[in-house]
């Protein structure tokens, strides 16, 4: 279910190609694709934000474009605010609000407030209605309607949204569907993922996960802390046993008081009795037998600074030296490593391969 679910999910992203800026030791905004450097700008934008598959910018004129790995498309004259996700970018200006979706340009709102922006839908407020409105799948749904200002969903997921709708009545938006949690008066934190929203329950005093068409408890008691990926839930118990909920099954990853836990996407990475480990949905692995000081984590990888003051990557199950450079600042992007070698310069690393730009 869970592999099925991914691939209907993401499975129109892996058509475009992967992308990485940076700005070269002349100014130039280019991007690192398929092992090339890529001419996006002749001159530094004044701003710009990417994710994998896109890279969207403001330019030195001010004015707005997407680049997608293969042509860039203006979307504005003038912004005032703009977020991306995995494969799509929202922007307003003023109050109307406008996404643009796989190459698709589309108008949400003209009295458009507060929105946020996920790998694959866009939540926000209309107030013409008094509403807050998802955008997934080239669709709107209406979440609800208020007779007052309405509350902005405070969990925000992939493709989901925990919100309190009225009378108190508590929701999540999953994929498409929306499943009644139920009326909860007590203060409740829900974590948003793909596929499930988890949330200490007051009412039942129970750890519960919601689904596209039930909501399930996960513990019979309440515990400390959770975190929700894509169709992946890791959270520490009570005992500070350390696990991770998925494919309705209960997976324990450590019972030695895990410190520090991050779930981003299907991947966990913790820190236990001066380690780090990760857990890729299949198995665990150590990744260093002390604590990084520094670690960023991406699709599938996990690239940190090493006891030499390089970088050094997780990936494919392997860990190996990036760079010897020493203290040099390092990002992450998709299942890329890009280290600055020099103002200008950089090392990409990808798929066990590295190339200088």
């Amino acid at each position: 279910m869970r592999v099925l679910f991914l691939f209907l999910l993401f499975s129109t992203w892996s058509v475009a190609q992967d992308v990485f800026p940076w700005i070269d030791n002349i100014g130039y905004m280019r991007s690192f694709q398929d092992g090339k450097r890529v001419q996006i700008e002749f001159l530094e934008p004044m701003d710009y934000k990417y994710s994998e598959k896109i890279i969207a910018y403001i330019d030195n004129k001010r004015d707005f474009f997407v680049w997608d790995g293969e042509q860039k498309e203006k979307l504005a004259s003038l912004v005032n605010g703009y977020q991306i996700g995995y494969n799509m970018v929202a922007w307003n200006t003023g109050p109307m609000l406008f996404v643009w979706d796989s190459g698709r340009k589309k108008e949400l709102t003209r009295f458009g407030r507060n929105y946020q922006v996920t790998d694959s839908l866009v939540v926000f407020e209309d107030l013409r209605d008094n509403a807050i409105r998802v955008y997934f799948n080239d669709t709107i749904y209406d979440l609800f309607y208020s007779v007052e200002k309405p509350v902005f969903p405070k969990a925000v997921g992939s493709n989901s949204v925990a919100f309190v709708g009225n009378g108190g009545v508590h929701y999540a938006f999953i994929s498409g569907k929306i499943v009644e949690i139920g009326v909860i008066n007590d203060r409740v934190t829900y974590s948003a993922g793909a596929n499930k929203v988890a949330f200490n329950d007051p009412f039942h005093q129970s750890f519960a996960c919601a689904h596209a068409t039930e909501v399930v408890d996960v513990e019979t008691i309440m515990i400390q802390d959770y975190q929700a990926g894509w169709d992946i839930v890791a959270y520490r118990d009570l005992n500070d046993n350390l696990k991770c909920y998925m494919n309705d099954d209960i997976i324990e990853l450590s019972n030695y008081s895990a410190r520090e836990y991050t779930v981003f996407r299907d991947m966990v990475v913790w820190n236990e009795t001066g380690q780090l480990f990760v857990f890729d949905g299949k198995r665990k692995y150590e990744v260093a037998n002390y604590i990084p000081e520094e670690y960023k984590i991406r699709d599938g990888i996990v690239a940190f600074r090493n006891l030499n003051g390089g970088v050094s990557v997780f990936d494919n199950g392997e860990v190996k030296v990036v760079s010897n450079l020493m203290n040099a600042p390092f990002e992450v992007n998709g299942n890329t490593v890009r280290v600055q070698t020099n103002r200008g310069n950089f090392l990409f690393y990808r798929n066990g391969e590295t190339w200088n730009m």
